[in-house]
């Protein structure tokens, strides 16, 4: 019996992350009320304040689901770690990219988060939580691939493809890129960025030996 009740409860507030990130992705987190979210998810507005506490608090864990839950834990599930550097952060690029596709109304939602973070200090540090632990798993990808670098080197590395993954998302709207970078164009930079680490460690060899 409990656990049935726990499943309901369980699909309730998936019913209602799912409703959210639908409406705050399609009409903003301003635009979205929590009597629309409710009434998409099909329960009662009250279950919003029980398992949220707040809207605030359900955007932070919305984007929270779609961007480590769904979308780096399942990239990094897929990746092949035995493949070259290059290959991996590919693997990595080429899931983003398809996430994106899959989920149109992302770019609406994270730019939901940033802009209400500006002015809210609670949201912020949220935004802050989720980024550090985005990294962190990115840092951990770079770590498997044994480049020559410092351990400064990778965090700025690490910062680096966050910024690439960005990028991907303020592209994806036609309406802010005619020609929004191609998945071929993207890794090619991104052998541009490992072969500029290469080379930089080869002549740093180089030099020593002298």
């Amino acid at each position: 019996m409990a656990d049935a009740v726990k499943k309901q409860q369980d699909e309730r507030k998936q019913a209602i992350m799912q409703a959210a990130f639908t409406l705050f992705g399609q009409v903003g987190y301003a635009r979205a009320s929590m009597k629309d979210i409710a009434a998409k998810a099909g329960v009662a507005q009250g279950l919003i304040g029980y398992h949220f506490g707040s809207k605030e608090t359900l955007l932070v864990e919305v984007v929270r689901e779609w961007m480590i839950n769904r979308g780096m834990k399942s990239a990094f599930a897929g990746l092949d770690l035995q493949a070259s550097p290059q290959e991996v952060l590919q693997q990595g690029l080429r899931h983003v990219v398809e996430f994106r596709k899959a989920n149109p109304e992302w770019f609406t939602l994270l730019i939901s988060l940033w802009s209400e973070s500006v002015n809210n200090e609670k949201l912020a540090a949220e935004l802050l939580g989720i980024y550090t632990e985005m990294k962190a798993g990115i840092m951990q990808v770079i770590e498997g691939l044994e480049l020559p670098l410092t351990t400064e080197e990778k965090q700025n590395l690490a910062a680096l493809i966050q910024a690439v993954f960005d990028g991907l998302t303020l592209q994806s709207p036609l309406s802010l890129s005619n020609q929004p970078l191609s998945y071929d164009q993207v890794s090619q930079g991104i052998g541009w960025i490992l072969g500029g680490i290469h080379s930089h460690n080869a002549q740093d060899t180089s030099g020593k030996g002298d």
